[in-house]
């Protein structure tokens, strides 16, 4: 594949500028979703998706509402002096999710009664120099504006929206601390076209936000300071600095003249894992949200967020893909079904022939037919539909009631085991979900574990376990009915029971294992035990295996359970387009080119084969896969120069295009990650990759 011949040669456009007072267009990006506007999955998608962004937010406003409020009690309650107020917001190091929480304390200060506080937020792509960092500064604490967001986009061409948009536009030139000065002292503010008087009844604070604090040059934070700290007496300022790591930061990035302007006070946000904990107790693991993600899925999305990038937010769109794609790939039958428990009826009404077809292709639903009589198979696969829909209405609501119960059992088992030393469960209610969700809980050895700890329980602390467990079914009746009335019986039963001695039978045990023999000389030496271990005994082993055992159940592999794939998000390839696998597409891209440049001088027939049309980078890279750990960069040169000039590679000369190429192709290699130079030996190149195959990756 020949290039061009310089890539110093090339066309540069440049958009004409708007003439003065005429009003450019913004292009809005078109909607991807707008051709399946009128599909019925996308419609009920949408629906629940957007009930679930609802609570989602109620969710993050509740986490954050503490820390905010103070926050605001600090900016209200900072004084003018020698020092400018500075508040140091330790938040985390989830860092895509500081816009958001920047944004809700932005508008809880504008929403301040009868005080107009001014705020300026800056990041560390605007604080490249002193210069723009004064200019963004001023800008957004004179014009008000301090994201693009705050304009309303369905306002956006509107005129009157365009001419408080061009009164509130500053010029750079006007930028400066006496422009500010000036302004707050006289009220005015120097717009392009005229001076507009502000009627403010109280005049409020300048709040300067960074958000990213250690990402901006030391140099400019000093220097922005000190000039903030030649005003403090005249502007009542008060920084908030956003602070990934910890509050060491300050005293590496700043001198110590630079603090002694600064009155600091630390903030400390909740850590993120709270926030993903809080998120999925109160809008993903319960019964009331209408779809369930599976074991594994779960884990996966999980495993990213402790393991990566610890982004709530991040976590939250991984999972609304998949449920679009859930719908998406069900069609409108699933999507009738998975919704709200309060629209089942309405939805299901709504079915005609084709979704009912589709509702009978489903392996749970033909496994279910299996088991019924043959007159009734016969009226669901082909005469009555009516009768079709009342049957698929009467088996989601017994998957829903065993959601309901499936979660309930999970939250008294978290209340049993979450503080036993050690935890084998998990100390979250995530960690018992995926485990639950994954295989039959009951079996594990952990839950064993629990199980045996939980013996060592004193009377005081099992009573007080089993109040809470009481207080819980009974704020969820009539759920578990009948084990409610029992475990009244066994607590009654445990505060009569007593210290007396009560002999033990022993077990005949068939000895096969170490543990089996361990427990057999515990019985030995242990003959008896008193009425409170007996009846504790009893207790421990009614709530674990007999009660909870049933109803902790995995919904995707118990196959009683009929229609669990249309609310359960199985794993699948859906997880690799949230977090994609990299190095594969472009090993398969670097070693076949054809695959995506679909261009014939780059076919091949086997892998072996390495044509002289293939770009330079796929050669070389062709030919480091034939070596191990080094490779040798002057026979690399050699093998590249008989592929790329098979004619003069017999005269051993190398022209200096050739070499040229090679080098471009090498250095390119190493900026992808699979080369890097060798110290060692200095005219090789050492190997970062294994083997080569796809599965490596």
């Amino acid at each position: 594949m020949q290039g061009p011949e310089s890539v110093s040669k090339g066309c540069f456009g440049f958009r004409p500028k708007s003439p003065p007072g005429k009003k450019r267009n913004k292009q809005i990006a078109p909607n991807p979703l707008k051709i399946f506007s009128n599909e019925i999955w996308n419609i009920q998608y949408t629906n629940i998706w957007s009930e679930i962004e609802n609570k989602l937010e109620s969710t993050g406003d509740n986490v954050t509402e503490a820390l905010l409020n103070e926050l605001l009690e600090f900016i209200d309650s900072s004084e003018i002096s020698d020092q400018i107020p500075t508040a140091a917001l330790l938040t985390g190091i989830n860092l895509p999710d500081h816009g958001t929480l920047f944004e809700q304390l932005i508008r809880k200060i504008k929403n301040v009664k009868n005080v107009s506080h001014s705020v300026a937020l800056l990041s560390s792509s605007e604080c490249y120099s002193i210069k723009l960092a004064i200019e963004k500064t001023v800008s957004h604490l004179i014009s008000g504006i301090t994201t693009e967001t705050e304009f309303d986009e369905s306002d956006e061409d509107s005129d009157e929206n365009e001419n408080v948009r061009r009164e509130k536009t500053i010029k750079k030139s006007h930028c400066t601390m006496p422009s500010l000065l000036q302004w707050y002292q006289t009220d005015d503010i120097i717009s392009p076209s005229k001076r507009v008087k502000l009627n403010r009844s109280k005049k409020g604070k300048l709040i300067i936000i960074i958000k990213d604090f250690e990402a901006v040059s030391s140099k400019v934070l000093q220097d922005f300071i000190h000039i903030l700290g030649g005003y403090v007496n005249r502007l009542p300022f008060i920084l908030v600095l956003g602070i990934a790591t910890t509050l060491s930061s300050i005293a590496d990035n700043l001198s110590h003249s630079c603090i002694s302007r600064l009155a600091l006070k630390p903030f400390q946000a909740q850590p993120s894992v709270y926030f993903l904990n809080n998120t999925l107790n109160k809008v993903f693991l319960t019964p009331d949200c209408p779809f369930q993600l599976s074991g594994k899925l779960f884990k996966f999305f999980t495993n990213v967020f402790l393991f990566y990038d610890f982004s709530v937010n991040r976590f939250t769109q991984g999972i609304k893909y998949c449920v679009m794609e859930h719908f998406r790939e069900g069609g409108a039958s699933v999507s009738l079904l998975c919704c709200f428990e309060k629209d089942l009826e309405k939805n299901i009404s709504k079915m005609d022939r084709t979704h009912l077809d589709a509702i009978r292709r489903i392996n749970s639903f033909k496994a279910y037919l299996e088991k019924i009589k043959d007159e009734k198979v016969v009226d669901l696969l082909l005469n009555d539909d009516e009768f079709t829909k009342k049957e698929i209405l009467k088996l989601m609501k017994q998957l829903r009631l065993t959601i309901k119960e499936f979660y309930l059992s999970l939250q008294i088992l978290h209340l049993f085991v979450s503080q036993l030393p050690s935890a084998p469960l998990g100390v979250q209610l995530r960690e018992l979900y995926t485990l639950a969700m994954t295989n039959d809980i009951t079996k594990t050895d952990d839950y064993k574990e629990c199980r045996q700890l939980l013996e060592f329980q004193a009377k005081d602390q099992l009573l007080l376990k089993i109040d809470l467990i009481l207080k819980i079914l009974k704020e969820n009746e009539p759920l578990l009915k009948e084990f409610y009335d029992k475990l009244l019986n066994w607590k009654s039963k445990l505060e009569n029971a007593g210290l007396n001695q009560v002999k033990r039978t022993p077990v005949k045990l068939e000895i096969r294992k170490r543990s089996q023999l361990k427990q057999k000389v515990m019985e030995m030496g242990c003959t008896s035990q008193t009425e409170f271990e007996q009846v504790r005994k009893n207790v421990l082993d009614f709530i674990m295996f007999e009660s909870l055992g049933n109803s902790l159940q995995p919904v995707s592999v118990a196959t009683k359970w009929c229609l669990w794939e249309v609310v359960i998000l199985v794993e699948s390839d859906v997880r690799y387009r949230v977090v994609p696998r990299i190095r594969a597409p472009i090993h398969v891209a670097l070693n076949n080119p054809f695959h995506y440049l679909q261009c014939n001088c780059c076919k091949i027939t086997t892998n072996e084969q390495i044509p002289a049309t293939m770009p330079d980078i796929c050669i070389v890279y062709k030919l480091h896969l034939e070596n191990r750990f080094l490779i040798n960069m002057y026979d690399w040169l050699q093998s590249f120069n008989v592929i790329v000039d098979p004619d003069n590679a017999n005269d051993g000369k190398i022209s200096q295009e050739i070499q040229a190429r090679f080098t471009q192709a090498v250095a390119e290699l190493e900026f992808l990650g699979f080369v890097k130079s060798s110290k060692k030996k200095t005219d090789h190149m050492e190997r970062l990759t294994c083997g080569g195959a796809v599965n490596c990756f």
